[in-house]
Parts: structure tokens; sequence; C-alpha cells
């Protein structure tokens, strides 16, 4: 064991476990309701915290990751999606397979019912930070209702050139939203309109700049359905069951000023 080890200990940031943020559903989520969250709620296993849905939470972003994911059945159990692909844009599955030709492949989820959804195969984004609210590494996996909002939100970050290259130097607001549907209510994720930051962000720029060559572990297990209607949530794992590490948002070419 040598002192150029991170920490001093042997260890990496690739052992470290980044805090996952859930949104609660009606449905599911056992555990976050035995600890007080209630349905639209956020709930932080890791750190046992509970936001609620309609206050929220602030925090940075650090990078965004756009997956693919197929379940193809309805039950909630321990095994794998069928399919998936790490890196939605390559078009390639883990297995190599042609994802543009895929009869599955579907890119607006929050267009089908949730009935509809379970039998596509899905985009899903990935959203790494760091919460404000206690100064902790923060990741957010939106699915189903909630990749729109993640879509919208990278919108906000790639359109404003003062954030070009440097996501840290604004933060977004996270509250939760009920949406109605023929199938029963369910809670879907919203970014609130970006803020830029006052003072020094030297502090956030290093810190972002860690996570995003930290490879994320994802759990083992099924998780709790995210939406109505016991609707799988996505679960993508590689064959080490590592999330693969996250690439640094590149800085538009020709950005667009967007004012807050």
């Amino acid at each position: 064991m040598t002192q150029e080890k991170w920490g001093g200990d042997g260890l990496s940031p690739e052992d470290m476990a980044i805090p996952e943020i859930k949104l609660v559903q009606n449905v599911g989520g056992d555990t976050a309701k035995e600890a007080g969250a209630l349905p639209g709620d956020f709930y932080c296993s890791l750190t046992d915290e509970t936001f609620k849905g309609e206050e929220g939470f602030s925090m940075v972003i650090v990078a965004m990751q756009k997956n693919r994911t197929y379940w193809g059945r309805d039950d909630i159990g321990e095994e794998p999606p069928i399919c998936a692909s790490m890196n939605a844009a390559s078009m390639k599955s883990m297995d190599g397979e042609d994802c543009s030709v895929c009869p599955h492949r579907n890119e607006t989820p929050w267009l089908l019912s949730p009935t509809e959804r379970r039998t596509k195969c899905l985009i899903n984004y990935n959203v790494l930070g760091i919460n404000l609210d206690n100064d902790l590494p923060i990741l957010i996996r939106t699915t189903g209702i909630s990749a729109q909002a993640a879509k919208e939100l990278y919108t906000q970050l790639s359109l404003n050139r003062q954030l070009a290259g440097s996501w840290y130097k604004a933060k977004a607001h996270v509250t939760s939203v009920k949406k109605k549907s023929s199938a029963g209510d369910a809670f879907a994720i919203r970014f609130g309109k970006l803020e830029l930051l006052q003072g020094d962000v030297k502090e956030l720029e290093i810190r972002s700049k860690q996570l995003l060559g930290t490879p994320i572990a994802l759990p083992v297990g099924r998780e709790e359905p995210e939406e109505a209607l016991a609707e799988p949530a996505q679960r993508p794992v590689t064959e080490d069951n590592h999330l693969a590490s996250f690439e640094e948002p590149p800085p538009e070419e020709k950005p667009i000023d967007m004012s807050f």
C-alpha cells in the first residue's frame, strides 16, 4: 500500500457508492415509505434522507449519460434486463446488436402508456451531480415519464454559453410533479430553471472533475418501480455490474445565449 493511493488507504474513487436519490411512487418503495417518505417524495437509502417532493433540493449538474434498456416483461424480480446499451448514441447494445433496426426501440417513453412502455426498449438518462443541500455527490436516474425532464435539463445546460464545458457554474432545483393518466397517478421528476451560482466555484470545479472519472456502481437487484402499476425501473448493467465512467460535457461549437 503506497501513499499514491487515493485517500492513502489503498482504495480509489471506484470504491465509492454514490448516493442515489429515487422518486417514491404509489407502488413499491417500501424501504422509503418505512422511513417516512410519501409518494412524490425523494429518498436516498445510503444517507437515509427524505426530501419532500414539493420542496425538493438543489444540485449542480456534473454530467449526464444516455442509456437504453429493454426489460420485455412486467414482473419485478432479480433478473437483469433482456437487452441494454450503456451508450444510446452508439446504437449498439451490450451484445453488439444494432439498435437502429430493433423493433422495440422507442425514443419518447413519456408519450406511451405504462403498458406500452413495458414492451419497448426505452431511453433513460443518468444525471450525476452534487447535492447542494448536503454537499454530497448524487446520482439520479430518469426513466419513463421523467426522461423528458432530463432532455429539458440538457437543453438548458447546452444552450447557455456561460456553461459551455462548465456545468458546475449553475444549479438546478429538483422537485416532483404529479402526472394523471388512465392508468392512475404517477410522479415525475422536474428540473427547474437553471440559476448561475454567485461567488467562487473553484471547489465545485475540482469536485466535478473528480466525479467525472468515477465509475458508478449500481445495485445488483431490481429496483422499486418508478411509475404507477409497478412499471420496472431501469437498471442497465455492464459485465462487471458497473456503469461506465461519465464523460466531461463537451462545449458547444456555436452556443446560443439563453438568459436566466
